[in-house]
């Protein structure tokens, strides 16, 4: 009987139990459960394969004297493929449903009411944190795949450091590959390390007799499905472009009328994506799915699963005996000097390239088959992979520490990032009059921007919205961008030219002049018209659009509203008539007061790029963005993102065009201020915009802005 639900166990439980028990975990429970109890922290290290993530956490909460009464365990995990895969595994080994003992919680989810193990994403658990800094409901925290070093789990594991001390009845579990644990040891003086073997079935490990070309990859796919044992076939490849091309590769080799090679003789395969900008229900599929059989008595046939890094870790997909690993990752980079994210695709390192390997001997033996040579695996590829958070911006994370009142100057990180990157943030909080300057301390705004579940560009968004009696509205675009990751999950991944071509015409069909904020609310709202009603199903369809994402979006959009009321002396709610003359005047007003810090402006002689005003650094529209072709109202805009690949150039993403009086009415001391250090064109159109709405002549203007005004002259 099951004392969660008072009901027998069901067949499928039973069956999990019985495998639970073959976990090379299950047998060292004992000896970890007693070193927990013991001691405050415990570093668990090894390899993939042990069953360490849903074995452990289970057993802590089973044992019945780590946890007190009324606390919970949270379990993190590094991303939302993860958490949720996790978290469905543990449910299904306690044979209970998610929100009924084993709790969920990420960014778009919350079920963790009269939960008791939750997982949730490591970036969830501090937002957590931002009110409540101890974590005092829970009684456990388990630190899963912390050698990965993301950037939220690095800012975790310090924050909990000084959790420890001030909490050192809370039990802190970091789990980590083998390599790595000697850090987390010399981090947390007095916690022990203990080892646990990894996966109980071999991988045979292969390299290329040569570097590869271009078309090695699928030449290597195919002979691995032709020839190779039964089981499934995943590929780890970069970037979501390398997985598009490698699927429409396979198809155009197998499929069709003149495909030279034949499913029927070689075993059908099946071609699944997997990353982060698919749905949620695209990457259970992906996941869960089960391999096709044989057909007309040819061979078995096998699921293919091209992944980008998303798979590496936590995640068991069934019946992978294969893994192809091109070696390669793509990486995102903070540069400080233009403020923009660079993507790069670099070889991974040793250490990851070993946990992909790992993925081929999850329940049986199998192989892998790495995309380079043996010689440049050991002399050209790097040990370890240099962590996140000595790469990234550091806004964010600033702004947390901040709120919870840490200097990030002087914080003890467990690895430190770039000072440069601390320096740059701590510049954007100041121009954005969230944080001061001389005492290194958030401003009133700046504590009420950082208790906002979204970053600190849409939380000033957010809080502009009520001036221009348009919250709601602006309620909405952000939850979209939020929730749609800028709209790139808004809509169904379209195959081939017919679908691409019918997905442009649809994007043409919702575009607003101003350009994407603007389309993408429309966008919504036209979903809005038809939800719940017998319609709604034939709108999703037709328009090509994720209604997991739309649903994502009102319940960030719930979340955002119940977060701003209460808080009604920065944000009341107002929404605009439609038959508002200035319906789309208020609107482009808020984003303006809101985007201040990401406006760029067209450069007169290459009407093709765009300076961004911070940096003057030249960026080019990101292709498909609803922006017309060039003409002087889209000559200044605001955009969401800056991005580069280090070789073409940058983009930005998100775009929309502004009226340069708008920008400089709302925010007018960030324009009047010598600190910009403007050049070129970007400051002959900014003088020349002061000068006709203030009346001074060009040349003073020119000769040097005064300093910034007291912030009680520039209206919010």
């Amino acid at each position: 009987m099951n004392p969660r639900t008072n009901r027998p166990y069901s067949p499928n439980c039973v069956q999990l139990r019985d495998k639970r028990q073959t976990l090379p975990v299950w047998k060292e429970l004992p000896r970890l459960l007693s070193l927990i109890r013991e001691h405050s922290v415990v570093i668990v290290d090894g390899e993939t394969g042990s069953g360490k993530t849903t074995q452990l956490p289970a057993a802590m909460v089973e044992a019945g004297d780590i946890l007190k009464p009324g606390e919970k365990l949270a379990l993190t995990q590094n991303k939302v493929l993860q958490a949720q895969l996790v978290a469905k595994r543990i449910a299904a080994e306690q044979d209970v449903h998610i929100g009924n003992v084993v709790g969920l919680k990420h960014q778009g989810q919350n079920a963790t009411d009269g939960t008791i193990l939750d997982v949730v994403t490591d970036g969830s658990l501090l937002a957590v944190m931002m009110s409540d800094p101890y974590l005092t409901k829970y009684g456990a925290i388990v630190v899963d795949e912390a050698h990965q070093h993301t950037v939220p789990t690095d800012l975790l594991l310090s924050l909990l450091q000084i959790v420890s001390q001030k909490r050192p009845e809370l039990k802190i579990v970091i789990m980590s590959a083998t390599m790595n644990a000697g850090l987390f040891a010399k981090f947390f003086p007095g916690s022990v390390r203990a080892t646990v073997d990894g996966r109980s079935h071999q991988v045979r490990v292969q390299y290329l007799p040569e570097m590869p070309t271009p078309g090695t990859l699928l030449k290597e796919v195919l002979q691995v499905h032709a020839t190779g044992e039964s089981g499934n076939i995943l590929v780890f490849v970069p970037g979501e472009g390398d997985i598009r091309s490698l699927i429409s590769g396979v198809r155009r080799t197998l499929e069709g009328d003149t495909a030279p090679l034949k499913e029927t003789e070689i075993g059908q395969l099946d071609c699944w994506p997997l990353h982060g900008g698919l749905s949620d229900i695209e990457q259970n599929q992906a996941v869960d799915s089960t391999a096709p059989p044989a057909r007309h008595g040819g061979k078995f046939g096998r699921k293919l699963i091209v992944a980008t890094n998303v798979a590496e870790t936590s995640i068991t997909i069934p019946g992978v005996t294969h893994v192809i690993d091109t070696c390669m990752v793509k990486n995102s980079m903070w540069s400080a000097e233009d403020e923009s994210v660079c993507l790069r695709k670099q070889f991974t390192s040793k250490a990851v390239a070993k946990q992909r390997a790992g993925r081929a001997g999850r329940t049986r033996p199998g192989n892998a088959y790495r995309m380079v040579t043996r010689e440049f695996f050991d002399t050209q590829m790097p040990e370890h992979t240099v962590p996140a958070i000595m790469e990234c911006d550091m806004v964010g994370e600033t702004l947390t520490l901040l709120k919870l009142g840490y200097n990030p100057r002087e914080f003890n990180y467990i690895l430190a990032p770039a000072t440069e990157n601390v320096a740059k943030a701590l510049g954007i909080l100041a121009a954005m009059q969230l944080v001061s300057q001389a005492t290194c301390a958030l401003t009133p705004r700046g504590k009420v921007v950082a208790s906002l579940p979204v970053d600190a560009y849409s939380a000033t968004l957010l809080l502009a919205s009520s001036r221009f009696e348009c919250s709601d509205e602006i309620l909405s675009i952000v939850s979209v961008l939020e929730a749609s990751e800028l709209g790139a999950k808004l809509f169904v991944k379209p195959r081939g030219k017919e679908q691409k071509e019918r997905q442009r015409k649809i994007w043409q069909s919702f575009c607003h002049g101003s350009g994407d904020h603007l389309t993408l609310f429309r966008i919504y709202m036209a979903w809005r018209d038809v939800r719940g009603t017998s319609s709604e199903d034939q709108f999703v369809s037709d328009n090509m659009l994720q209604i997991g994402t739309l649903r994502k979006v009102d319940s960030k959009r719930v979340l955002l509203y119940q977060t701003l009321a209460r808080i009604p002396q920065e944000w009341q709610p107002h929404y605009l008539e439609l038959d508002d003359p200035a319906y789309h005047t208020k609107i482009l007003m808020a984003l303006a007061a809101g985007g201040y810090m990401r406006v760029a402006k067209r450069d007169p002689l290459n009407p093709k790029v765009y300076h961004t005003v911070r940096t003057g650094a030249p960026a080019c529209l990101q292709p498909g963005m609803a922006l017309g072709p060039p003409s002087r109202h889209n000559e200044w805009v605001i955009y969401q993102e800056f991005m580069s690949d280090g070789l073409k150039g940058g983009f930005i993403n998100c775009v929309t065009a502004i009226p340069p009086e708008y920008l400089f009415s709302v925010r007018p001391a960030f324009w009047w201020d010598a600190e910009l250090q403007l050049t070129g064109h970007v400051k002959d159109g900014i003088v020349q915009i002061i000068a006709e709405m203030t009346g001074i002549s060009e040349d003073i203007v020119r000769g040097g802005m005064p300093s910034r005004p007291s912030t009680a002259t520039d209206p919010r």
